[in-house]
């Protein structure tokens, strides 16, 4: 949590008086006895702006606009990137004052601004906008999305907050950027008015960026050359971790070499993943033919490696189809489609 302070000049009247000779000490140096004592503020940022996981696009710069007083987050270009969550986030706020009776009075300049350089994929921060929580506005904003403004006073021994919003692009895959955590930066320049603000804690605006997942086909699920049984019913049967066939009342061939299909998939390195893959699928030929499938992806696949490096994951599918003694002879095909995606 970024913290500043900011206190407010307190100018002795009394240490002026010897300046202009003693005769006026006395009177000055009561005038001095009843000066306020110096407030002093703190300003935190009690909250950053989190997105959570986002799967980049492949290409372009993904404009993600934060809502500062909703916390709601949407896409304003055509970039590909998504997030993980539609949970509402925004940067907060709190400036605090303490002092004695009539501190704490006066008014408060704040200025937002992009700070440093972008972590990760992350794009610096533009269009940085704000909404009034607990605090009041007292001074219109400047130009659009320029940050400036004015609050009114804190209150002694009292807290004030607001909330931050603003554009945060994240880069694709074609960067070349490294995924991983992301961050991108602001600045609350403070000062009690009428003074400029120059100063004040920082603020970030965090995504964690994976790589888009994505997988490729290696080998075709392939029951080969079967008799039918001569009587009753049978079934012919791949495995999806080995590819072995084995055959009930039916009687397999060789060639061509019966397989299981095979499937690879690449994406961001540890990250654990669903497949999705039918149950069943119609084969078409002289008559339907249903596979019930199998696979050997397991109930969690994790990709292999660790995050900021690319990982990988294989496994097959198998199935089973029924014969018996009525089943047509000639060529049978089908096809299904196989869909992963991030938890």
């Amino acid at each position: 949590m970024a913290i500043s302070r900011l206190f407010r000049p307190n100018l002795s009247r009394h240490g002026a008086a010897r300046a202009l000779g003693l005769g006026l000490a006395f009177v000055l140096g009561a005038v001095a006895g009843a000066a306020q004592a110096t407030p002093s503020y703190t300003v935190q940022v009690t909250a950053n702006a989190d997105l959570g996981k986002v799967t980049s696009a492949a290409s372009g710069d993904t404009n993600f606009r934060i809502d500062p007083t909703t916390g709601n987050v949407t896409i304003t270009n055509a970039g590909g990137a998504v997030r993980s969550t539609n949970s509402a986030t925004r940067a907060m706020v709190t400036i605090s004052c303490t002092g004695a009776t009539g501190d704490c009075s006066k008014n408060i300049n704040v200025q937002l601004t992009s700070a440093g350089g972008p972590l990760g994929r992350a794009r610096a921060l533009t269009r940085i906008t704000f909404t009034m929580g607990s605090a009041v506005l007292a001074g219109g904003p400047g130009l659009p999305g320029s940050g400036s403004f004015t609050i009114g006073p804190i209150g002694l021994n009292s807290s004030k907050t607001f909330f931050v919003g603003a554009d945060f692009a994240i880069a694709a895959d074609d960067s070349g950027l490294s995924t991983g955590p992301a961050e991108a930066d602001f600045t609350v320049f403070t000062a009690e008015a009428p003074a400029t603000a120059t100063s004040g804690p920082t603020g970030r605006f965090l995504a964690t960026i994976l790589r888009q997942l994505s997988i490729s086909k290696t080998q075709d699920l392939v029951f080969g050359v079967v008799s039918t049984p001569t009587t009753g019913n049978g079934t012919v049967t791949i495995d999806p971790a080995t590819g072995a066939r084995t055959t009930v009342g039916a009687v397999g061939f060789g060639t061509p070499t019966p397989t299981r299909a095979t499937f690879a998939v690449t994406g961001e390195g540890g990250q654990a993943f669903s497949v999705t893959i039918p149950a069943t699928f119609q084969m078409t030929g002289p008559q339907a033919m249903t596979v019930t499938t199998t696979n050997s992806a397991g109930a969690a696949p994790l990709l292999s490696g660790a995050i900021g490096s690319q990982g990988s994951f294989n496994f097959g599918v198998g199935g089973q189809i029924p014969v018996n003694a009525t089943t047509p002879n000639g060529s049978y095909t089908g096809n299904f489609t196989v869909t992963v995606a991030y938890n």
